[in-house]
């Protein structure tokens, strides 16, 4: 009997304190920096650097700090296209706030021939030889035409990620586009956790433009996919299960804190109508969890986001990978 990708993919969730590639990653892990839910909410800081991040993988997609334009990771190169449109290639010190990548190590490939996006979606599923599989996705030829957008660097306080894109995001149409698009095809594993259905970013051959895909047309192109075994969250000093299970009244204070930046335990209850008591309760919910610091500052005592992340690249794979760049 062979493996169910979907359920080897799903039951292998790894709820992951450190990001210690040497005790943490496996060839054909899927790692990711931050938990969705915090992104969506306006965690736009960076918590690493990219240096870190590639420590898990040489394909992906991501952005970067202040929610600044679009990443993807191609053969290990970090690229950034900003909002209007330009790539170019990232200093491994750069910070990012939410970062996916792997490495394909059990490619599966396929030549296609005028394919629409959802008709891609069929031909992945299908080569993945099950629904909810995560797959890792590259698809490199010529397109007909592909729709691509990135957003613009943000700044405090920080508005939901939705929000940002009805407001700033700017889109392109390409007729044609010679490139190539990487990402990954996920299921939703764990409410908040991941970001399921298939993700794409692009550069071109020229690598002087691209994007997060939204639409395209493929001409002539090679998909190629291969399904990761772990999907390994990376969430250092962090509990992921109190994360995932925050209550809604206090991630609404998470929220306020991501969004607004440091702030006393009066201007919150202010902002937020609550009593101070009330405040203070549900802030020292998340400080007991490591979730926010009070600090003393020139102007008070204030509450600050405290989720900067510390990395290594000790596995020799992983390594290899970094010391190649």
């Amino acid at each position: 009997m062979g493996f169910d990708a979907a359920l080897v993919a799903a039951a292998s969730l790894q709820w992951q304190r450190g990001f210690d590639a040497e005790t943490s990653s496996s060839e054909d892990a899927t790692h990711q920096l931050q938990l969705a839910h915090v992104l969506l909410d306006g965690g736009y800081d960076g918590v690493a650097t990219l240096e870190e991040a590639l420590a898990g993988g040489d394909h992906g997609l991501g952005t970067v700090d202040r929610l600044d334009g679009e990443l993807v990771v191609v053969d290990g190169e970090p690229w950034r296209v900003n909002s209007e449109g330009v790539a170019e290639l990232l200093p491994l010190e750069t910070r990012s706030p939410f970062v996916i990548v792997t490495s394909m190590h059990n490619p599966v490939s396929r030549r296609v021939t005028d394919l629409s996006r959802t008709e891609l979606l069929s031909t992945i599923e299908e080569m993945a030889g099950a629904p909810d599989a995560v797959v890792a996705v590259r698809v490199e030829g010529e397109f007909d035409s592909v729709l691509i957008r990135s957003v613009p660097a943000q700044t405090p306080p920080y508005r939901p990620y939705a929000e940002v894109c009805t407001t700033d995001e700017v889109r392109w149409t390409k007729e044609p586009f010679s490139g190539v698009f990487v990402g990954f095809k996920f299921p939703d594993l764990a409410p908040g956790a991941t970001i399921p259905g298939l993700h794409l970013h692009g550069l071109d051959h020229d690598r002087t433009t691209g994007g997060h895909n939204h639409e395209m047309h493929i001409r002539d192109a090679v998909v190629t996919i291969d399904v990761t075994r772990e999907v390994v969250m990376h969430l250092p000093d962090k509990s992921m299960a109190d994360l995932l299970n925050t209550p809604r009244e206090v991630r609404v204070v998470q929220r306020h804190l991501l969004r607004n930046g440091p702030q006393s335990t009066k201007d919150i209850a202010m902002a937020l109508e609550l009593s101070e008591t009330e405040a203070g309760s549900r802030l020292t919910w998340l400080e007991d969890r490591g979730f926010i610091a009070l600090e003393t500052t020139p102007v008070g005592e204030v509450w600050m986001i405290h989720m900067k992340a510390q990395a290594t690249k000790k596995s020799p794979f992983m390594t290899a990978i970094l010391d190649s760049l």
